[in-house]
């Protein structure tokens, strides 16, 4: 009996420590699930991930109300187009000229409700406020603020200055003027000769060409803008800098997939000697474009290490959209042209340009003035 006993006893010893262990083994297993890194394979040298394409937070509303300040030869156009499709794809209204009816831009004037086009459905008065503004508008925030919805999101972009001077004095025709200037200006630095492209970065956002020859009032003007603004984008890091604005807005990746838009083909070589020479000659542009450059790196350091996953994810959609929907040509002006592979509606409208942009926006907003193009340009 003594034995029967010790032996049940012993039966149940082990049932018991069994029973343990599996749940042990059940719980751990739970446990380290979700804490397992990322899973990823190397094919061909780019990296897959296993888990689902990240994805921006279901708790935010994509933002529908947009104030871009687009910039002169800052690669602007690619980022007002990716505004333009989705504004367009949303069926917002558009601040843009009536009278500039080649791409809309509000240059030399102000924006008042006689010269910008009426919003979708409605007509210009003061009591309605329009959702995206993109385009060259004189930077008035009062005024601007006057027309758009409430709490307007404001973004812009700026470039390397040595690089958007060779851009900007070829673009519009005054290299010589510019390289005389610099050259002056060297031989004698009190020189303040207002030429085209000498700190035009800044001056694009109201300040006066004496006032970007004062240091004290030039960054004065650098950190009220910095307040003014919800973000700056740099074009040397476009595509890190898009990722910031697709969680500014809580957008998709699909939002700010784009095809690079008005590029040349040629470009002139950038040396050091001449880029010395702009940060010298362009000061206040060089101390814009150093302030918004390491801004944007704070902001991309705050995200964390979540932001090289989102990166690569974007470069490696870029790519596959790049290969399925364009096809590079060149046309009169020596610029890349983009035309489609296919007939999608995504592909179709990652090649149009800002002109073909406008020509749609300005159907859909004044059809009574654009009614006989209608049937041309609401096809997409």
């Amino acid at each position: 009996m003594r034995n029967t006993s010790y032996i049940k006893c012993l039966h149940l010893t082990i049932l018991t420590s069994l029973l343990l262990t599996a749940t042990i083994v059940i719980w751990y297993s739970i446990f380290t699930s979700n804490l397992m890194p990322l899973s990823v394979s190397r094919d061909s040298g780019r990296l897959h991930t296993t888990q689902p394409a990240p994805t921006t937070p279901s708790t935010c509303q994509p933002a529908e109300n947009i104030v871009f300040i687009k910039t002169h030869k800052t690669g602007s156009t690619s980022l007002h187009c990716i505004f333009c499709r989705y504004g367009y794809a949303n069926k917002l209204s558009f601040v843009f000229s009536k009278r500039n009816t080649k791409n809309g831009h509000i240059r030399k004037v102000h924006i008042a409700e006689s010269v910008i086009l009426p919003p979708i459905g409605g007509a210009v008065n003061s009591s309605f406020k329009y959702n995206i503004l993109t385009g060259h508008v004189s930077y008035k925030r009062a005024t601007i603020n006057s027309f758009m919805e409430d709490n307007s999101i404001y973004v812009t972009i700026l470039r390397e200055p040595a690089m958007q001077l060779e851009s900007h004095m070829n673009f519009f025709k005054h290299r010589k003027q510019v390289m005389a200037s610099i050259q002056t200006f060297l031989k004698n630095p009190h020189t303040a000769r207002n030429t085209a492209g000498r700190n035009n970065q800044l001056r694009e956002f109201g300040l006066s060409f004496e006032s970007t020859l004062k240091e004290a009032v030039v960054n004065e003007t650098i950190i009220r803008l910095d307040k003014e603004f919800d973000l700056v984008l740099i074009l040397e890091y476009f595509d890190e800098s898009l990722i910031l604005l697709k969680h500014l807005l809580c957008w998709s990746f699909e939002d700010i997939i784009y095809l690079a838009q008005n590029q040349r083909t040629t470009r002139e070589t950038i040396t050091d000697t001449f880029r010395h020479n702009v940060y010298r000659w362009s000061n206040a542009d060089y101390l814009f474009y150093n302030y918004f450059n390491r801004t944007l790196w704070e902001k991309i350091r705050q995200f964390g290490p979540r932001f090289e996953v989102e990166l690569a994810h974007f470069r490696g959609l870029l790519k596959e959209h790049n290969d399925q929907c364009s096809m590079f040509q060149t046309n009169s002006s020596k610029k890349l042209v983009h035309k489609s592979r296919n007939d999608t509606q995504l592909c179709q409208q990652l090649t149009y340009n800002n002109v073909d942009w406008y020509r749609r926006i300005a159907v859909r907003q004044n059809p009574n003035k654009f009614a006989k193009k209608i049937k041309i340009y609401e096809r997409k």
